[in-house]
């Protein structure tokens, strides 16, 4: 297959080797995308992960509406904006999900999802990297079902959350490392109220 794979995080691209490693042909890009190099390219599938840019209906169509996108969320828990963060302060369930992508941010319907539980004495960077670590292998534990992601899919029946960057700089004040343990940034939280 020809694979387009969407990233704005260098953390993806260990998943992306993989897929080429799987004897498909991938092009990365973390550039917006134009219509015209989509319509040009005939890709069987487009991946994203970490990519920052929300996909048009005119580029969900030329991709053949077969994108997906890895979210480090347990949606419909923690769409848009930094979701482990989001996580932490709402106390939230914590896991990743892969889902397709429509022109609604983080509502196309799933196709995976895994819980990924809280451990004592984790720090937000810590926290973040175990939720990629599980993002990738939610999406190599799917692949193997490629064929049956159509009659996989599922709409979740709950409102969940939706928080934006914007929101994000309200509690990001509090960070001063990413080093910081879980329990002290809810403590700070809880000074901050």
């Amino acid at each position: 297959m020809k694979i387009l794979c969407l990233y704005n995080n260098e953390c993806a691209a260990e998943l992306f080797e993989w897929i080429k490693e799987q004897g498909h042909e991938t092009i990365c890009s973390s550039e917006k995308l134009k219509a015209q190099w989509c319509r040009e390219q005939k890709f069987d599938l487009a991946v994203s992960y970490t990519y920052r840019y929300i996909l048009t209906e005119e580029i969900l169509l030329l991709l053949n509406q077969n994108v997906v996108n890895i979210h480090n969320a347990y949606l419909p828990w923690n769409r848009g904006a930094d979701p482990n963060i989001w996580s932490i302060v709402d106390d939230t369930p914590r896991g990743v999900t892969l889902h397709y992508m429509d022109t609604s941010l983080d509502k196309g319907s799933i196709i995976a999802q895994k819980l990924v539980g809280k451990r004592p004495g984790e720090t937000l960077r810590s926290s973040y990297e175990e939720l990629d670590k599980a993002a990738k292998e939610l999406f190599k534990e799917a692949f193997i079902y490629y064929k049956d992601w159509p009659q996989m899919k599922k709409i979740p029946l709950s409102k969940g959350t939706y928080h934006s960057l914007k929101d994000g700089m309200t509690v990001k004040d509090i960070i001063e490392t990413y080093d910081m343990s879980l329990d002290m940034f809810k403590k700070r939280l809880e000074r901050k109220k």
